[in-house]
């Protein structure tokens, strides 16, 4: 018997959630996205799709789903053409339920894909109520129950955090979700009585950590390792490495300290050794060696995909019931934060709640103290198969 929607979830959520389930089974990382403009709210994506195209090709598409509620087919093309120049989509792609409209062809000329009823249909069709995930929604109001340093509830921390991904995907993003997660995890570690919802905000930010890393990695994907050991050095250090940020800092150094301090260049030689011994040992470097591995593309993907489904499953957050390509990130973020693994990826510490609002559990002495109530046996959807 197929699950049913929740009360809450109208139609265009429905949709979103059955287009999502098809997409994931076709291997890609999808996620929802808010769009800033600055300080200012400017729309929603309802599907932001990561695609690895190839070894050293990643496709971006952004899906809108048109309702009832949103404005005319046509007009509803040229509104999503310019957000895919907004953001930087590969490819930007309608999905209707609405027949009466012959939008095809009007797509076509705008080098939009259009997603037909028929097919929307069949999907809406194989896919609804087959997930048992969260709804953001549910995580949501998860967040907006806790309370960081500051008085910030993390709902509007982790907002913040996935407007990133609107703005692009970049070493300036993947720097700041690294930061983020490994804050949580200090939140987590400094609190006796831990929500579930931050543990599921770690794994969100960390499923964006994987997925910048494959695609900040991409164009050195045919590079010999200490090219690419450079190039997430100067990205991870500096916040951007194409430019060769990294190299004309040092370079400056070493010519200043040859013409005020040393002719004779045993300065400028100190600066660039001591300058390779302070990188080796910044917190960074062990993801600077995870990232510039020859196969680290396919397994950071991977580890994305597994983590944003560890995010929203109806299943209590369990670091160490992870996979291995999740969990050896999640290791990264711990050792980054300056915390002990075995705190978080011991069996008996992760037997966090089941994620519900208000649900909290004691991860520091080993034991696990729920007060929420005991989760119901849930029916299944059907298994999921592509159309």
């Amino acid at each position: 018997m197929t699950k049913q929607p929740t009360p809450d979830m109208d139609k265009g959520g429905a949709a979103e959630e059955a287009l999502r389930l098809y997409f994931q089974q076709l291997g890609a990382f999808v996620r929802g996205v808010k769009v800033r403009a600055g300080k200012d709210h400017v729309t929603d994506i309802d599907l932001w799709v990561y695609t690895r195209a190839s070894v050293h090709a990643r496709h971006v598409a952004i899906v809108d789903i048109k309702n009832k509620k949103r404005a005319k087919g046509y007009e509803r093309l040229i509104w999503l053409k310019g957000l895919q120049a907004a953001v930087g989509a590969d490819e930007a792609i309608v999905a209707t339920t609405a027949s009466k409209e012959d939008l095809a062809p009007f797509a076509t000329r705008m080098g939009l894909k259009l997603l037909s009823s028929q097919v929307f249909k069949a999907v809406m069709a194989r896919y609804s109520g087959a997930s048992d995930r969260l709804t953001s929604e549910d995580l949501e109001k998860m967040w907006r129950s806790v309370r960081l340093e500051g008085g910030e509830t993390l709902a509007a921390r982790m907002e913040t955090n996935l407007v990133e991904i609107g703005l692009g995907l970049s070493f300036t993003a993947l720097n700041i979700w690294i930061d983020e997660a490994a804050k949580l995890l200090v939140h987590s570690h400094d609190h006796e009585r831990v929500p579930a919802a931050v543990a599921r905000a770690v794994l969100l930010c960390a499923s964006l950590v994987a997925i910048a890393a494959d695609y900040v990695g991409r164009t050195t994907a045919f590079g010999d390792p200490e090219s690419r050991r450079t190039y997430f050095r100067e990205g991870l250090v500096f916040g951007n490495a194409a430019d060769g940020s990294a190299s004309r800092y040092l370079g400056f150094a070493e010519r200043v300290a040859t013409d005020y301090l040393d002719k004779t260049g045993a300065a400028a030689a100190t600066i660039r050794s001591g300058f390779q011994r302070a990188v080796e040992n910044l917190p960074v470097g062990p993801f600077i060696d995870f990232f510039s591995r020859p196969a680290a593309g396919r397994e950071l993907i991977d580890a994305a995909i597994q983590l944003e489904a560890a995010a929203f499953a109806q299943a209590a957050p369990n670091f160490a019931g992870l996979p291995p390509e999740a969990k050896t990130i999640i290791g990264l973020l711990i050792d980054y934060a300056g915390l002990d693994r075995r705190k978080f990826l011991r069996a008996a510490d992760q037997a966090i709640s089941r994620g519900r609002p208000n649900a909290e559990t004691d991860i520091n002495d080993g034991t696990a103290r729920t007060v929420s109530e005991p989760p119901k046996d849930e029916e299944k959807g059907p298994d999921g198969l592509l159309l």
